[in-house]
C-alpha cells in the first residue's frame, strides 16, 4: 500500500495542462482525480431530464417543417401543370416552373421558421427558462451544451437567437 505522498505522486503524472484544474478526493480508499469547471455543459448535456427535454423540443421544431414541405410540393407541382395546360406552354419554357420551385422553396423556408419560431416562443422557450433557473446554468452554458450535440441542430439555430431577459411586452 502507498503512502498518501506516494499516490499523489503518482497522480501528478496525470494532471491536465497548464490552467485547467481538478479535485483529488480520497473515494473507497484510493485517490481520485476528477475535472472541474465552472462550464457543466460544455462537454455536452449530462443531466438526463434535461436531455430528454432538449430531444423532445428538437423533435418538436422539425415536426413544424412537414406541413409547408408537403403543401407548398403540392401547390408548386398543380400550379405549374395548371400553367401548362391553360397557358400552352411547352419544353422550350423549362425555366418557369424551375423559376416557380425556387420562389415556392423560398416561402416554404420562411414559413417553416415562422412556425418555429412561434413554437419556439410560446412552449420551449419557458421550459428552458424553468431548467436553467433549476439548473442554475445561463443561456450560454445551455448553448454549449447544445453545441456538442450535432442532433440538435435545428434547436440551436432557435438558441442562438433567443435572450432569455428579453421578455415580450404585450399589448
Amino acid at each position: 500500500m502507498f503512502t498518501p505522498f506516494e499516490e499523489l505522486e503518482y497522480l501528478a503524472d496525470f494532471l491536465p495542462e497548464e490552467g485547467e484544474a481538478i479535485i483529488v478526493s480520497r473515494q473507497f480508499g484510493e485517490l481520485r482525480c476528477s475535472p472541474i469547471g465552472e462550464d457543466s455543459l460544455r462537454d455536452g448535456v449530462e443531466d438526463a431530464d434535461l436531455y430528454g427535454r432538449l430531444v423532445e423540443a428538437n423533435e418538436l421544431l422539425n415536426a413544424q417543417g412537414v406541413r409547408p414541405i408537403w403543401v407548398c410540393l403540392l401547390g408548386w407541382f398543380w400550379f405549374s401543370v395548371t400553367l401548362f395546360m391553360l397557358g400552352d406552354f411547352g419544353w422550350s419554357e423549362w425555366y418557369l416552373p424551375v423559376g416557380l420551385a425556387l420562389l415556392t422553396a423560398s416561402g416554404c423556408y420562411h414559413w417553416i421558421h415562422v412556425r418555429q419560431r412561434r413554437l419556439f416562443d410560446q412552449m420551449i422557450a419557458p421550459q428552458l427558462r424553468q431548467e436553467m433557473e433549476r439548473g442554475h446554468f445561463s443561456v450560454h452554458a445551455l448553448i454549449a451544451g447544445v453545441r456538442q450535440h450535432v442532433e440538435f441542430r435545428t434547436l440551436l439555430d432557435e438558441l442562438v437567437q433567443w435572450r432569455p431577459e428579453r421578455r415580450k411586452v404585450v399589448r
